[in-house]
């Protein structure tokens, strides 16, 4: 398909201009949620930070981001910064009382 956009006026070139960003976004999504279905609720991840590796455990995925909890501090992170971990998932708390009785995860 070729479009001459030469023969294009102005409200032809928006129009067509608003359908390829709408395309170049709807592709990107994609390719993100690829990403996202590559980590699971309790996976254990790293990625860096200042230039030091930070260790983790994914908690929530998010449309676009993993939230991802590390000791006291929670990340929302794009998926293509992390690196899944190899071993066991971490146990994660059921509820609340698992919170209290146990401390925040690590």
């Amino acid at each position: 398909m070729n479009i001459d956009i030469e023969k294009l006026n102005l409200e032809e070139l928006l129009d067509l201009n608003k359908r390829i960003v709408r395309r170049i976004e709807y592709l990107h999504s994609l390719k993100t949620r690829a990403h996202l279905d590559r980590f699971e609720v309790g996976d254990r991840v790293s990625f860096q930070s200042d230039g030091r590796t930070v260790e983790g455990v994914v908690v929530r995925v998010n449309r676009k981001t993993l939230s991802v909890v590390t000791g006291d501090t929670h990340w929302r992170i794009p998926p293509r910064f992390l690196t899944k971990l190899p071993g066991p998932k971490a146990d994660l708390p059921r509820d609340v009382r698992d919170i209290l009785e146990r401390g925040a995860p690590e």
